[in-house]
């Protein structure tokens, strides 16, 4: 009896060796990395699955994470990419590109605030030298910003790209709607804007990279072939602000006589308005603005009316809007420099001195190269407050 258990245990023990032979080894962690990162371009899914477990041997490769959460952007599964990402930016936060990535899959999650932070934040931390990935990040940050109405921060993010000579469709269109100040997406715009678009965009990025008598011959282009379509009138006055305040005003006239609420021309006219001494016109096109001016544009429009209010000598009506503006953007230096002015001409000489204590200490904090403050506001801005200068 005792010899038949024997002889039972035995045989069960050699059929498991015999098992275990035959069972493949497990993979070693090199193994499984190097072909999830073989195979990341052409079999994103396979490549996914072969992170995974590698991560389970080694849940610390910071790059491993990164990896993963950009296999699985390519299949579209973007909340479980964005969930690898952030692991992989908890253990390495200083790569660029892992920010940009998780900014792109955040854009497709509709989370777009948090998707142009994130891919600014990787800008800031470095792209390396991958340009189509560089230019596909920069690209959809300019879209969302367009989208949230933001259209001179949308050409900041693509500016960086003229120094590759890139006039790829998607820079162009991009920059066309930052241009026409339209909140749109490409893919919504009809075929017949489409063409009012690219022409408007190929004209402003050819001045962005610095060819100047290409630039004037397509705005010259785009003027005669669309003179009435909406926001073409206020590129071109934008590109002339440059050279020809008196032709830049004209245009922006024509734009309104077209477009009467498009905000973005309301504000910059009152601005030249103001700079030329008709306050009475420069405070009709502000109480219009400020009906149509998405709210974070609000400082500005309160900044405008106080200028022509004080223009006027309305200064009691000038230090409130004033007030108004600090209370909604209380960062901006020249809105305390315009208070203390108003201040001093009222004879609030104690309410002027510290203002203009605050313009100079915000001023040298946010300005310590001597850059004019309104070069590190967005376009419309930094354009309303250089007729100042």
């Amino acid at each position: 009896m005792l010899v038949s258990a024997a002889r039972y245990w035995s045989a069960l023990l050699l059929a498991a060796l015999a098992a275990a032979a035959q069972a493949p080894p497990a993979e070693s962690f090199e193994d499984l990395a190097r072909r999830a990162q073989a195979t990341i371009d052409s079999q994103p899914a396979e490549s996914a699955n072969l992170f995974k477990q590698a991560l389970a041997l080694k849940p610390d490769w910071a790059e491993g994470w990164l990896y993963m959460g950009g296999a699985l952007y390519q299949l579209n599964r973007y909340a479980e990419a964005t969930d690898a990402l952030r692991k992989g930016l908890d253990l390495a936060p200083q790569m660029g590109t892992g920010w940009a990535l998780l900014g792109l899959t955040e854009a497709e999650l509709g989370d777009s605030d948090q998707a142009v932070a994130d891919i600014r934040k990787g800008e800031g931390l470095g792209l390396g030298d991958n340009y189509p990935f560089e230019r596909a990040a920069r690209v959809r940050a300019a879209q969302l910003l367009v989208k949230a109405s933001s259209y001179d921060e949308a050409q900041e993010q693509l500016r960086p790209l003229a120094k590759h000579n890139d006039d790829s469709i998607a820079v162009i269109l991009t920059m066309g709607l930052c241009v026409l100040s339209m909140p749109e997406s490409i893919a919504d715009i009809s075929a017949e804007r489409r063409a009012v678009v690219e022409l408007a965009g190929r004209a402003a990025w050819t001045s962005v990279t610095l060819h100047p008598k290409q630039a004037a011959a397509l705005y010259k282009q785009l003027v005669e072939r669309y003179p009435n379509q909406p926001g073409v009138r206020y590129a071109h006055g934008l590109y002339l602000m440059e050279t020809d305040l008196g032709g830049a005003l004209a245009e922006f006239h024509k734009e309104l006589e077209h477009n009467p609420a498009h905000w973005p021309t309301l504000i910059i006219t009152a601005t030249l308005e103001t700079r030329r001494g008709s306050a009475d016109a420069a405070i009709e096109c502000i109480r219009r603005a400020m009906k149509a001016a998405p709210a974070k544009y609000r400082w500005l429009c309160h900044t405008e009316l106080g200028r022509a209010q004080m223009e006027s000598d309305h200064l009691d009506a000038a230090i409130s809007e004033f007030e108004t503006a600090l209370r909604l953007n209380p960062s901006i230096a020249n809105i305390h420099f315009f208070l203390s002015e108003a201040y001093r001409r009222a004879g609030r000489k104690t309410d002027a001195d510290r203002e203009r204590a605050e313009f100079e200490k915000l001023k040298t904090e946010q300005d310590p190269l001597g850059v004019p403050a309104w070069r590190r506001l967005s376009g419309l801005c930094w354009r309303a407050m250089a007729s100042l200068a």
